[in-house]
């Protein structure tokens, strides 16, 4: 398994710390919902956590995928 550098799970901690004071949720939860998200898709598609993004506002879900066009 590949380790993410210092300054990528940094950077991964700012973000869910940002989203989650944006959708008034904590983080652990916005970390679960993401989790969940990902483990449900993964079922019907093939992912990896490095091509799997979750953003979450108040208004929508925005879940990209490596190479996706946005």
């Amino acid at each position: 398994m590949l380790r993410k550098s210092s300054v990528a799970v940094a950077k991964n901690r700012l973000r869910i710390l940002v989203t989650s004071d944006r959708v008034e949720c904590s983080p652990g939860d916005y970390d679960n919902i993401c989790r969940e998200l990902y483990s449900s898709l993964s079922k019907y598609m093939e992912l990896t956590e490095e091509n799997f993004k979750v953003d979450i506002c108040r208004t929508h879900i925005l879940i990209t995928f490596a190479g996706d066009e946005t």
